[in-house]
C-alpha cells in the first residue's frame, strides 16, 4: 500500500512538472504577460508595430518598424525615461544580428532621452541569424527602470539553402575582413584554459595540505578567533603568495599582449544622442475624462468622455489602446491590422456617440471589452495601490486623416 501510494505521489509530481514546463514554455513566448499591468498601461503606449517579412531564411533581413507615445501618466515610482533609455530588439537568445537601428530617423547607436507625451517613430533591422520559431518584440531599456516591452510577432526561420555555416563578416578599420562569429575564438578558449588550470592548481594545493575550508572553519570555532592566524602556515604563506603574483602576472602579461596585437581600438561609447520628438496629432478633438471604472465580471473598461470637435470635419471614434491591446470599434471601418499581429479585439469598443459633429460637445460612454483583458492578466490593476489607467484614443475625420491623444485619470473596480 505504501509503495503504491508512492508511485501515486511520483506520478503526481511528474504530470506538474511536465505542466509547469509547457506553462512556462507559453509564458516564455509571451513576455509582455509578465509585466505589471499599471506598468503596461502608463508607461509606453506601442503602436503601428509592423515585422517583415514573418517568413525567412538564416541570413535573410527583417525590418521592425512601429510608432511609440511615451505616457504622461508615468508611474511616479519607476525611474524616468527622460534620463536615459535605448531601444533594442528582444528575442529568446542571440537568433538575430542587430544591423541598424534609428528613431525619428536618428541612428540608435547609442541611449538617448524620450520626454513624455511626445511620438517617436522606430526602425530596426536585423538578420537572421539560427533556424527557428522566435517571438521579436521591440524593447525600451530604460536605466534604473528595466525593460518595457511591445508585443510580439512570430517570425519563422528556416536553415538555408547551402550548407555553409553562418558568417558574419565586418572590415575593420585597418581593412582586414574578418568573421565575427568565429574571430579571435581562439583567444577565448586560450584564457579559459589558463584560468581554468589556475583554479584546478589551486584547489589541488589545499587538497594536498589536506585541509580545505570547512575543516579550517570548524578549527577555528574550536580555538577561537583569536589563534586563528595559528593556522596559517609558512608553506601556506608562500603557496598563497605564488598564485596571486602568478595571477598579477597573466593579467598584465595578457594586457601588454593584446595591446601590442590590438593597437587600434575605440572605447565604448557612453554618450546619449538628441531625438527631436514629434508632437502627438489631436486633430482639434478636445477630450475630458469624466470617470473610468473597470467592471472585473465582465472584463471590462469603461470610460464617461466629454468630446468636444474644434474640427471642421466629423470627428469618428475607431480604438483605443491601452498595455499594447488593441480595441476597435466595428461600427467605425478604420484602422489597419498587419500580418502576423496579436492583441487585438475588432469587436472590442463600443462608443454610445460613433461620431462626433464639428462645433459639438458631447457625452461618450466608451467601452473597451474583450477577454483578453484576463488573457493578458490585465485585472491585476484593481491590486494596485495607485489606480490610475492610461491609453491612446484614436479617431478620423472625413478624409480619413488619423489623430490620436493619450487619456488617463483614476479608475474605480466595480466586482459584480
Amino acid at each position: 500500500m505504501n509503495k503504491l501510494l508512492a508511485k501515486k505521489k511520483w506520478f503526481g509530481a511528474l504530470l506538474a512538472s511536465m505542466m509547469l514546463v509547457m506553462m512556462a514554455g507559453e509564458a516564455s513566448a509571451h513576455g509582455e504577460r509578465a509585466q505589471l499591468a499599471s506598468m503596461r498601461m502608463r508607461t509606453v503606449h506601442w503602436f503601428d508595430t509592423k515585422v517583415e517579412p514573418l517568413n525567412v531564411k538564416v541570413g535573410d533581413i527583417v525590418t521592425v518598424t512601429g510608432k511609440l507615445v511615451t505616457s504622461e501618466w508615468w508611474p511616479n515610482q519607476l525611474a524616468s525615461i527622460e534620463d536615459t533609455v535605448f531601444l533594442n530588439i528582444g528575442v529568446p537568445g542571440p537568433a538575430f544580428l542587430r544591423l541598424d537601428s534609428e528613431v525619428n530617423g536618428v541612428p540608435m547607436m547609442r541611449s538617448t532621452a524620450f520626454p513624455f507625451g511626445k511620438v517617436y517613430e522606430y526602425k530596426t533591422v536585423i538578420r537572421a541569424r539560427v533556424a527557428g520559431r522566435y517571438h521579436v518584440h521591440p524593447i525600451l531599456n530604460v536605466k534604473d527602470a528595466g525593460a518595457l516591452v511591445d508585443k510580439g510577432t512570430w517570425v519563422e526561420v528556416a536553415e538555408n539553402d547551402s550548407a555553409a555555416p553562418f558568417v558574419n563578416e565586418y572590415t575593420t578599420m585597418p581593412g582586414d575582413t574578418i568573421n565575427l562569429e568565429t574571430y579571435a575564438l581562439g583567444g577565448v578558449y586560450t584564457w579559459h584554459l589558463i584560468w581554468i588550470a589556475m583554479g584546478v592548481a589551486y584547489i589541488v594545493f589545499w587538497l594536498v595540505r589536506k585541509e580545505l575550508f570547512i575543516p579550517r572553519f570548524i578549527r577555528i570555532r574550536s580555538v577561537g578567533n583569536d589563534r586563528a592566524n595559528e593556522l596559517m602556515t609558512k608553506r601556506d604563506f608562500v603557496g598563497g603568495s605564488i598564485f596571486f603574483t602568478l595571477t598579477l602576472a597573466i593579467i598584465l602579461g595578457g594586457y601588454l599582449w593584446a595591446e601590442n596585437k590590438y593597437p587600434i581600438t575605440i572605447p565604448l561609447q557612453t554618450g546619449k544622442v538628441e531625438v527631436p520628438p514629434i508632437d502627438v496629432p489631436t486633430g482639434d478633438l478636445e477630450i475630458v475624462v469624466d470617470s473610468a471604472t473597470y467592471k472585473l465580471a465582465g472584463r471590462s473598461l469603461t470610460m464617461n468622455l466629454t468630446l468636444t470637435n474644434n474640427n471642421k470635419s466629423p470627428i469618428r471614434l475607431a480604438e483605443f489602446l491601452t498595455a499594447n491591446i488593441r480595441f476597435m470599434n466595428p461600427e467605425v471601418n478604420e484602422g489597419e491590422i498587419y500580418e502576423g499581429e496579436e492583441m487585438v479585439a475588432k469587436a472590442g469598443l463600443t462608443a454610445s456617440v460613433n461620431t462626433i459633429a464639428p462645433g459639438k460637445t458631447v457625452k461618450v460612454e466608451l467601452v473597451a471589452s474583450d477577454a483578453l483583458w484576463e488573457q493578458y492578466r490585465m485585472t491585476g490593476m484593481i491590486n494596485d495601490p495607485d489606480s490610475r489607467f492610461a491609453g491612446l484614443i484614436f479617431y478620423y475625420d472625413d478624409n480619413g486623416e488619423r489623430y490620436f491623444q493619450e487619456v488617463g485619470g483614476s479608475i474605480l473596480p466595480e466586482f459584480f
